[in-house]
């Protein structure tokens, strides 16, 4: 019988927090907030449904700005009408003892203009968005940088205020953060673009900011994350993996309690590599050399990969997908009951409602698109 009491071993962050596992939630939009910004009650009860699952449960991207909206429904951190329903939040992230980590977040040029301020996306240059070339944002002027920074902060002291146990900051994924980090995006020839050191100056400052309000509002136990995506280099060169050992140096030395590696598939290999060497992991791994955990993302359905993604060098396993898939996984890993792992959504309202997905989330997961494997419409649902 293989052994996965691996994923169930205790681990220490930085600050002294232990965690009771192995095994973190990754953050996955919901679409579903009210209209104005606040965590509605069908999110409310996904979160609660989901908080046995794991040691550390990351949310959704919550909105630092109102420049930086980017998911219809996102729920948003800058207006003090959110707080009530934020504690809410973290309550039920909460209620079975996982750690509760508010992800914070600006889309820059990823952002619609149909919900930001005045219907302006921004960036670090005026270069067309990842995912929609068509668009152009606007360079954001030194000023606009400086408030968008101090948007962090603001984010950052409202999760302290509704009771999270942490933030995550968002730099990953070509969102704000990553787009200043990207020789591709960032064209700037100013202070904040050009080289790599002036490149890596908004995530620096933007966690200096995050600690600044940790160290005046929050006990030390509060915990500070940061999400990277490894290297941009398929569409065009942004940054390297050995550009990213520059920024998790960087990071580390003003103080993170762990670095999340976001990419679809834990097991990817640096860009043109050969499929006989080491993974992004393995080699993030060996440069953090243990000096802050490493949490790892990408494509975990069944205990095997997360067990294998130990062994390759992570600390933690993020999962995603699958936790919305099946929110009971954990449990069915730890009694042994492998076979009844779901690992195919079901179509049908009964599963919806089984499995306490807010309806927006479940109409945009249950298309045919490829982002979840679904189920036959006939396939019954395991228990």
């Amino acid at each position: 019988m293989v052994n996965y009491d691996s994923l169930f071993d205790p681990i220490e962050l930085p600050n002294g927090v232990i965690l009771d596992n192995r095994i973190a939630i990754a953050p996955m939009t919901t679409w579903s907030a009210n209209d104005n910004g606040t965590v509605s009650d069908q999110e409310l009860a996904y979160y609660k449904r989901r908080s046995s699952f794991a040691g550390l449960f990351i949310s959704a991207c919550i909105a630092v700005s109102p420049t930086g909206l980017t998911f219809d429904h996102q729920f948003t951190a800058y207006n003090d009408t959110v707080l009530p329903r934020l504690k809410k939040m973290a309550s039920a992230m909460k209620a079975q003892g996982s750690r509760a980590i508010l992800q914070i977040h600006h889309g820059g040029s990823e952002a619609l203009p149909q919900l930001t301020l005045y219907g302006r996306t921004v960036s670090a240059s005026a270069v067309p968005s990842f995912s929609n070339p068509e668009h152009m944002p606007a360079a954001l002027t030194e000023e606009e940088i400086g408030v968008i920074i101090k948007e962090y902060g603001v984010a950052t002291r409202q999760a302290i205020r509704a009771g999270f146990d942490g933030v995550e900051i968002h730099g990953a994924n070509h969102y704000l953060i990553q787009q200043f980090v990207s020789a591709h995006f960032n064209r700037r020839q100013d202070d904040w673009g050009g080289s790599l050191d002036k490149r890596l100056r908004f995530p620096f400052a933007v966690l200096e900011e995050v600690r600044r309000v940790v160290q005046k509002y929050a006990d030390p136990t509060f915990i500070v994350g940061y999400r990277f995506s490894p290297e941009e280099m398929h569409r065009y060169v942004g940054y390297s993996l050995k550009d990213s050992f520059y920024l998790i140096d960087g990071l580390i030395n003003i103080g993170v309690d762990y670095l999340h590696v976001s990419q679809t598939d834990i097991t990817t290999l640096p860009y043109g590599h050969e499929a006989s060497d080491a993974s992004n992991v393995h080699l993030l791994s060996e440069h953090i050399n243990h000096r802050v955990p490493l949490l790892a993302a990408g494509g975990i359905q069944q205990p095997q990969q997360a067990v294998n993604g130990l062994s390759d060098g992570a600390d933690v396993i993020a999962i995603g997908r699958e936790a919305i898939i099946d929110p009971d996984w954990t449990q069915k890993v730890k009694a042994d009951r492998l076979d009844t792992i779901r690992v195919t959504l079901p179509v049908d309202e009964e599963a919806r409602q089984n499995l306490v997905v807010p309806e927006r989330l479940w109409k945009i997961i249950t298309q045919p698109t490829g982002w979840f494997p679904l189920a036959a419409d006939s396939e019954k649902q395991k228990n």
